[in-house]
């Protein structure tokens, strides 16, 4: 035995409060989208209009970082289900296979 042990049941739930933040946090970064760079509140006479241009452009690629990272967050309640399966599945096989052996 290597004393490594899965407790799926810890795991499942967890997939799914990884899965419920994924979709929040999705929310949020939409509500920041739909915000939009916010540029148009500061009244620019032309003065700052370098300044509002890269901070226009940061503020969009945040947007898109913080946007990967609600996928990556999705992707990882996703995959956390996958070792609940698959751990199930394996401690399956390996139950049946052991109910198989026959000592000579």
């Amino acid at each position: 035995m290597t004393g490594f042990e899965i407790a799926l049941g810890a795991v499942g739930r967890e997939s799914e409060r990884v899965g419920a933040h994924s979709g929040e946090y999705e929310a949020a970064v939409r509500r920041l989208w739909e915000r939009g760079d916010s540029v148009a509140s500061w009244a620019d006479d032309g003065l700052f209009a370098g300044i509002v241009a890269a901070y226009a452009e940061c503020n969009q690629v945040s947007l898109m970082a913080l946007t990967g990272v609600s996928g990556e967050i999705g992707h990882t309640g996703e995959a956390l289900a996958g070792v609940v399966a698959n751990t199930r599945t394996v401690e399956d096989v390996n139950a049946e296979n052991a109910r198989r052996v026959t000592w000579a």
